[in-house]
């Protein structure tokens, strides 16, 4: 038998005999809060910012060791207002989320369906906009900051299916008992500033949402939760006739919150790296400050028992020079020497194993550039893709339950049948590469691999469906002026021929009338009539004929014309 993590504190709080809905607020709220799952939240998303733990240290305070007469040893802070206290932060988390993140979802992924779904594949291509690629990017970092990032969907007040980012820190999510995998219920916590009395106080409200439903709670100004309302998911208004109308509650059968885990484990990106970033940022400081406070030149002085300090440096500085009356005297003058190059050799191990075990890509290495082939620049990126290849099928996942509510409402509000199964998720990364090298290799995989997959990792092109439709628009403007010019030598040689039928017929013609011989006067008005008869006849079929031919072929012949024109 398995018990949910919400079973077992319901279990807990009854056993107390404070089961109520408030008191079981309060305890969700305080053991979550505290919890160091969310420590590193908070931790992961302080270091993004810059906001890291040097600035907490204060160089001017030192512990000293202090042995009192007849005491023992005691520690006490020592406390120099002289003291520099420059902090230097070195921003290696943002640089290596930031990598990480302009790699997976810098450019808009390729989202395709299966089958011969074209429109609706429009419909999504339309839909996954430069708005959708932004708040994926910000999905990504959230999750690298956190382990764990979550998208909301909802519907906006005036009906349109909306998202946006909830920060992973103000949620509490609960799974399933048995495979802990389907999200069963989940809470959303946080603080509004409300206004009482003239004076701004720190007021929590709680969401808690089921499959169904969401709740909402309100803190008052004695720190207990109570009930404002209770609401599905959305409604939906319908009027019949001249009845009032009646809003009719509906839910998406499911937690509409989306997890988009950094990997497995949900570990944050920074915890591979927080000690090595915190050993640079102190020993860049301190070496700052040591720097800050060097004085060039110090000097000992022995011998001078009457004269202040402050009086032989005043010689110093006018005469450049001091007499010595002592022969015990002595005035030198030292340098201190910074362990610089020490200091800078460490500094330079350290970098060097925050990109290592950071597993990403230290484009100041010596060594980059110096092998610009494909395959050595796939070494440089090896650790970088160990630690990719464990989100990217997250980012799959999440998307495409994502744009499961979207397919979900499309289908609700004109009927369709659309299938979210049959959504596919490409992401477009954007790492350094051999563009000569990989347009070759996709040179020779034509035919082998879809033309939208080559496209999808053609370095010049940086949305695939969009460049799917210009080589068709393309193709069908070239195949139209292939028609047109096929179609223009075709009547082209159809006039000629008719020109060279014309011009025959009419040779025979003139042939036949020179060829017939007068008749003698014996013949001449019988066989006169009759030749007369005849010539006219022969003359009216066939000029006839010849002028109906020209009249059907007059079109080809327009046409003729007008390719000589062009």
């Amino acid at each position: 038998m398995y018990l949910s993590e919400m079973e077992l504190l319901k279990a807990r709080l009854s056993a107390m005999g404070r089961l109520s809905e408030s008191r079981v607020l309060e305890e969700i709220l305080l053991s979550d809060e505290n919890s160091e799952e969310k420590k590193k939240m908070r931790e992961g998303e302080r270091y993004f910012r810059c906001e890291h733990d040097i600035l907490r240290e204060d160089f001017r305070r030192k512990p000293v060791s202090e042995t009192p007469e007849g005491e023992g040893e005691v520690l006490r802070n020592f406390y120099n207002p002289n003291r520099s206290n420059h902090h230097c932060v070195n921003p290696f988390h943002h640089t290596l989320v930031a990598q990480k993140a302009a790699y997976l979802v810098g450019r808009e992924p390729t989202i395709t369906v299966k089958g011969d779904g074209k429109t609706f594949a429009a419909e999504l291509e339309g839909f996954c906009d430069e708005e959708m690629n932004r708040t994926l990017y910000q999905w990504v970092v959230g999750a690298a900051n956190k382990g764990v990032e979550y998208l909301h969907v909802y519907y906006d007040e005036d009906g349109s299916l909306d998202y946006c980012i909830v920060p992973a820190e103000e949620m509490i999510v609960f799974y399933d008992e048995v495979h802990q995998k389907e999200m069963v219920e989940a809470i959303r916590y946080y603080t509004i500033t409300v206004l009482e009395e003239g004076r701004e106080r720190l007021r929590r409200k709680v969401e808690w949402w089921t499959k169904e439903d969401v709740t909402y709670y309100t803190e008052n100004d004695k720190g207990v939760f109570y009930r404002e309302r209770k609401l599905p998911h959305w409604q939906v208004s319908q009027t019949e006739g001249e009845a009032e109308s009646v809003c009719v509650p509906h839910g998406w059968g499911r937690v509409p919150f989306i997890p988009l885990r950094n990997n497995s484990r949900q570990m944050t990106d920074l915890e591979l790296v927080k000690g090595l970033i915190d050993a640079y940022d102190y020993i860049s400081s301190e070496g700052t400050n040591n720097l800050l406070d060097l004085v060039d030149l110090y000097w000992v002085i022995q011998g001078y028992g009457g004269e202040t300090a402050g009086a032989i440096a005043k010689k110093l500085q006018i005469n450049k020079a001091v007499q010595i009356s002592d022969t015990s005297g002595r005035v030198e003058a030292k340098q201190v020497a910074l362990p610089v190059e020490g200091r800078l050799s460490w500094m330079k191990a350290l970098r060097k194993d925050i990109f290592h075990f950071g597993m990403g890509v230290d484009t100041d290495s010596e060594n980059w550039g110096k092998a610009p082939s494909g395959v050595a620049l796939q070494f440089q990126y090896a650790m970088f893709y160990l630690k990719i290849n464990e989100i990217v099928p997250e980012i799959r996942k999440a998307v495409k339950e994502f744009l499961r509510f979207v397919t979900e409402d499309w289908n609700r509000r004109d009927n369709g049948a659309r299938n979210w199964k049959d959504i596919q998720v490409l992401l477009n990364t954007s790492g350094i590469t051999d563009d000569l090298e990989t347009v070759q290799m996709i040179r020779e995989s034509e035919g082998l691999v879809s033309e939208k997959t080559l496209l999808g990792r053609h370095p010049f092109v940086e949305d695939v469906n969009r460049e799917m439709a210009q080589l068709e628009e393309e193709r069908k403007e070239k195949k139209h002026e292939k028609g047109n010019v096929d179609g223009n030598r075709s009547s082209g040689r159809r006039n000629d021929g008719q020109n060279r039928r014309d011009a025959g017929g009419t040779g025979r013609e003139q042939s036949t009338a020179g060829g017939k011989k007068p008749e003698t006067d014996g013949g001449k008005s019988g066989g006169g009539k009759r030749a007369a008869g005849s010539e006219k006849n022969s003359g009216g079929g066939k000029n006839g004929s010849g002028s109906g031919r020209q009249k059907r072929e007059g079109h080809p012949g327009a046409g003729g014309s007008g390719r000589n024109g062009i």
